[in-house]
């Protein structure tokens, strides 16, 4: 084995003026040779025995020393993760990805690749984790050390702290993503699954991620891409490994496809420097994602304090893991299983850590978390000193307890997403395995570690007892929904799933323990309030489609009409027309049909109110809203050539302002303080209340001319 020694020349960092970040405060220079590691890891890479696949580094730095063990590793990434660039696909090489420990230090982990030499990435001690970069990502300058390694307490939180804006741009696609939501609420779930039905052994979500031009050039190749991908999937999945979601447990997250994009495009709205995240992720969720859990969009842009934003999960299409590409009311498709996270804040790189934070923030997103602030979840704020969970929607401090945790609410929500739709997506990452409260080969039932289950020996008991039913029970309800608590088979036509728009209810056989499956209503039954019709037991077709024709946008500028349903002959949208339309007269009778409140329309630029009104919204936000709307500078470069097309415009504001001035002064400038000394002399004397002689004495004046 090759221990790679080198001189380290310590350059440790106090004064502000030689930050390379403003995000660290300390850090520690290193310079080792090279090309001794770079050889080491080629000969780790040429090798067929496993043994010899391991490259060793030994360094000192902090005053103490550290001596890494590292062998491959692929973990984050399936076993046929391909890599798409430059219009090809390849099988990606992760040679150069390693994980390991520290010699002699028990329950240490580093992880981290090396390339051209350099072990960039992680080790995690006894006492913290420390972070290896290299120099060259801060600065250009030249210096003696080709890399810098600091500790996590080295990072500078307070500039991410709860002072900041929201690093989470998750809430801002606000009514807008709720539209997109209400319009497919209409596809109907079965009912949700329990413990007892869903596959403990599914726990992989599978990615696809897609990296821009601009994150690109960051990283300079593919191979250094690939890397940091490498590290984002390690620490996110170290993350979750130790959650509990309510029984489900290991969720993990694995590369399946990564698309790098190294070229500029100006034709694509995507590549454009202006266009916000939430914008931005729309173009993104414009694509079909169906072959994987989530796809995500890394990036390295300065979104003013957002550091990333996802569809939060919800039941259904309607966001977050294994939402299919559907299509919407105004006939335009989605795929909603998407997010973004950027490298960026306030024009400055974040370190990795933070960038870890981040996509494990917006993944618990997409698993169906909202943010530990509102509602039912406000009650989530930590005490003890813990620091803020995992959810909340501020860039917490990353150093404190509880900033890689879920919160009981976050838990919740997550917990139940994933017994609806997981298994839907989800990939098997392990063989069937007593206590995961599945019932697989060679298992009567499957409680997991419930030792008072009074059906099923839990998994803590012998191999000889674990997983079977205990003596003189019929069933566990851990086989389905038709086994009682006593473990006896519910009786013959005790429903146990209900009705819904699609399928009838079910009914117990009385001689088995899992709920028949129900039996679907007729195809083109109308469901979701009259728009849809059920295919399959699935409420997911237009009404349109019952008339052998197809849902399309409506045409025209009544934004009224917007939110009703209109057809078109299939593959002609010259013929879309309303359900009013005399064209569609022989179908519809004229009814009109609405589209229930919230449902999207305008090309999705908008959503239906309560009175049936399209009303317009910007997905790029209120910023964006009023540039847009207001200084119309969708049709200019800039402001100045605005203001150079409506010169005439800015003079008559000016104009129109100095006239309410001047008028203002007009009028209020006649003042107490500007009245005749005489009436300010005669006013003081004279009393607020006058007599009864003062009040004759004036109508007497007053009578005087009438006589």
């Amino acid at each position: 084995m090759n221990i790679i020694k080198y001189f380290l020349l310590v350059h440790s960092i106090l004064s502000g003026a030689d930050l390379l970040s403003p995000f660290i405060k300390r850090y520690e220079g290193l310079s080792y040779n090279r090309e001794a590691l770079h050889q080491s890891h080629q000969r780790a890479k040429r090798t067929r025995r496993e043994a010899e696949r391991t490259v060793q580094l030994e360094f000192s730095a902090y005053d103490r020393k550290f001596h890494l063990r590292l062998k491959r590793d692929s973990t984050g990434f399936t076993e046929d993760f391909q890599i798409h660039f430059k219009n090809s696909s390849e099988a990606a090489d992760t040679s150069h990805i390693y994980s390991g420990e520290l010699a002699g230090e028990s329950h240490s982990v580093c992880h981290g690749s090396v390339i051209d030499g350099q072990f960039e990435g992680f080790i995690q001690t006894q006492n913290g984790t420390f972070y290896i970069e290299p120099t060259a990502r801060y600065t250009k300058n030249s210096t003696d050390y080709h890399s810098l390694i600091y500790h996590e307490d080295d990072i500078d939180y307070s500039r991410v702290g709860p002072r900041e804006p929201p690093h989470c741009g998750t809430p801002s696609l606000g009514r807008y993503a709720e539209s997109l939501r209400q319009e497919i609420l209409g596809q109907d779930e079965p009912a949700l699954r329990s413990k007892r039905t869903l596959d403990y052994s599914k726990t992989s979500c599978m990615l696809y991620l897609r990296t821009d031009h601009l994150y690109f050039k960051k990283f300079g190749n593919v191979e250094a891409v690939v890397a940091q991908i490498g590290n984002y999937m390690r620490a996110v999945n170290d993350i979750y490994d130790k959650a509990d979601f309510e029984g489900i447990r290991l969720i993990n997250f694995k590369v399946k496809t990564l698309h790098v994009i190294s070229d500029d495009d100006p034709s694509s709205l995507q590549y454009s420097p202006f266009i916000g995240p939430e914008k931005l992720l729309m173009l993104h969720s414009r694509e079909n994602w169906d072959n994987y859990c989530l796809s995500y969009l890394m990036t390295d842009r300065d979104y003013n304090g957002v550091l990333g934003l996802a569809w939060e999960g919800k039941p259904g299409n309607s966001g977050g893991i294994c939402s299919q590409y559907a299509v919407f009311q105004d006939g335009t498709n989605a795929s909603l299983n998407t997010g973004l996270v950027t490298l960026q804040k306030y024009g400055d790189y974040l370190p990795p850590k933070l960038v870890h934070l981040t996509m494990a923030h917006e993944l618990g997103h997409s698993l169906g978390s909202p943010h530990d602030e509102k509602g039912e979840c406000e009650a989530s704020t930590p005490t003890g000193g813990q620091g803020n969970f995992l959810m909340f929607p501020y860039a917490s401090e990353g150093n404190q307890g509880n900033n890689d945790r879920f919160s009981a609410c976050s838990v919740k929500h997550i917990s139940k997403l994933l017994r609806t739709k997981k298994d839907k997506c989800f990939i098997e990452s392990g063989l069937p395995i007593c206590g995961n409260q599945i019932v697989e080969d060679g298992e009567e039932c499957d409680v997991g570690h419930n030792d008072t289950d009074p059906c099923c020996y839990s998994a803590s008991q012998s191999e000889d007892f674990h997983c079977k039913l205990k003596p003189q029970k019929q069933c566990s309800p851990s086989q389905g929904k038709c086994c009682s608590h006593q473990c006896v088979f519910k009786p013959q036509g005790q429903k146990c799933q209900q009705e819904n728009d699609c399928e009838f209810e079910s009914e117990c056989s009385g001689v088995r323990a899992s709920c028949p499956s129900p039996t679907p209503k007729a195809n083109m039954t109308t469901c979701h309030l009259g728009t849809r019709v059920c295919i399959n037991g699935k409420c997911d077709q237009s009404l349109c489609v019952k008339y052998g024709l197809e849902q399309c946008g409506c045409l025209g500028n009544s934004m009224k009409e917007k939110c009703y349903i209109c057809c078109q002959k299939p593959g002609k949208p010259s013929t879309c027309a309303s359900t009013t339309s005399s064209v569609l007269f022989e179908h519809f009778r004229g009814a009109e049909i609405a589209l229930p409140a919230g449902t999207a329309c305008s090309d999705r630029q908008g959503y239906c109110d309560k009175f049936n009104i399209c009303r317009l919204v910007d997905a790029d936000g209120p910023i964006a809203r009023l540039k847009n709307s207001f200084l119309r500078l969708n049709e200019f470069e800039d402001l100045a050539e605005w203001m150079k097309a409506y010169w005439w415009g800015i003079l008559l504001v000016i104009l129109a302002l100095s006239t309410v001035m001047a008028s203002t002064v007009f009028l209020f400038g006649y003042t107490a303080d500007s009245k005749p000394e005489e009436d300010v002399r005669a006013g003081s004397k004279s009393s607020s209340c006058p007599s009864k002689r003062q009040q004759r004495q004036r109508q007497e004046s007053m009578m005087r001319p009438l006589k």
